[in-house]
């Protein structure tokens, strides 16, 4: 197996890895990388850095993904087939969408929708950056529009709670307490449910008013027709990203944190059985094998002078790089040592900092594509 496999083959490949070690950037340069091999690819973020987003053309998260132009895309050689969307993901926005597309009727979307109380429960989703990634990557999988979705995850150790997100939106709204807010044609029933439900009612009345007490049984009422749906899209989601189309990449850095949080995701997409492609080492110099030597210079310069102690000052640098490229080199082979079969570990290029312009992440995604 190789990136280029999968990139190919798959049609979800998921990105994890802890804060700074360049996942977005990857990412974005892998779904470069597709599009211009010919296939119509999707690449879902959180959040990018400024100069990422630029050089992406995103200006703020909008309310579809954003298309990246032939011109641009294909830059430097024949237009192909491919194409490439980026989305930076508005949770407010996919939970809507999520509302109007699983409602039993407009009507009921309307009543959640057009409800106080829902600006509430959108806020709070707003913040749930996991359900919204979940949501997205679920319905986008539906539609069937891309061939490859490529998704950044958080910069957490819970980036993994996506795939969680919507089982445990649904038991809260399923749970016995939830219900009791429901009106009385929805709930659980029962002779001890409705005078639990009528106490409660009763307190809230007096607390809120009756009015606010009505509208919040009308809202859990509309909300509930959502229950099931959401049980079945979390199955469903769980059912595709364990399957052979899905591949999830762990990106690292030499850096002994985020050699630790890498460690971590594999134990832990192994504990969910969810499949592991390998990992990215990024912000290294693990490729660097070609460095140029300082040392012929001196048959060049007097026994001694400034330019001599110049030239051995390189030299000394030049060591160091040497040895911090054969360390990495070393980081590498450890992080290969244990892969499962078909899985891979490969550097990146060191880019010198951060990508500047739409032509490094074609160069970024093209050599981790011939890797």
């Amino acid at each position: 197996m190789s990136l280029q496999s999968l990139l190919r083959e798959k049609r979800v490949l998921v990105l994890c890895g802890a804060g700074g070690v360049g996942k977005t950037t990857t990412a974005a340069a892998l779904g470069v990388a597709a599009a211009r091999a010919g296939r119509k690819v999707l690449v879902l973020t959180i959040d990018p850095a400024k100069r990422l987003a630029e050089a992406m053309g995103l200006s703020e998260a909008g309310a579809e993904p954003t298309p990246i132009s032939p011109e641009r895309l294909f830059a430097g050689q024949e237009p192909g087939q491919g194409r490439l969307d980026v989305w930076m993901l508005d949770p407010r926005v996919v939970f809507e969408r999520f509302v109007r597309r699983l409602s039993p009727s407009p009507e009921a979307a309307r009543t959640i929708l057009e409800n106080r109380l829902y600006r509430f429960l959108s806020d709070l989703v707003a913040g749930m950056q996991e359900y919204a990634a979940a949501e997205a990557l679920d319905n986008f999988l539906d539609e069937g529009r891309y061939e490859l979705i490529v998704l950044d995850t958080p910069p957490s150790r819970h980036a993994l709670d996506f795939l969680e997100a919507p089982g445990r939106l649904a038991r809260f709204l399923d749970d016995r307490i939830v219900s009791l807010f429901l009106p009385e044609e929805k709930g659980r029933g029962g002779r001890l449910w409705r005078k639990t439900s009528q106490l409660l009612g009763n307190v809230l009345g007096s607390v809120f008013g009756e009015s606010f007490t009505q509208e919040m049984r009308t809202f859990m009422g509309a909300f509930s027709g959502l229950f099931s749906a959401i049980r079945l899209r979390a199955d469903r989601l769980r059912s595709r990203l364990t399957s052979p189309d899905a591949a999830f990449l762990l990106v690292t850095s030499p850096e002994g944190a985020s050699l630790t949080e890498a460690a971590f995701f594999r134990d832990m997409l192994h504990e969910k059985g969810l499949p592991f492609a390998g990992f990215v080492l990024n912000r290294s110099w693990a490729r660097e094998d070609g460095l140029t030597s300082p040392e012929a210079l001196l048959r060049h310069v007097e026994d001694a002078g400034a330019a001599r102690d110049g030239v051995e000052a390189l030299i000394r640098l030049a060591d160091l790089e040497r040895a911090r490229a054969e360390a990495h080199r070393g980081v590498l082979a450890r992080l290969a040592e244990k892969l499962p079969a078909g899985a891979v570990a490969v550097a990146a290029p060191e880019a010198g900092g951060e990508l500047e312009d739409f032509g490094g992440l074609v160069r970024l995604g093209e050599a981790l594509a011939t890797s």
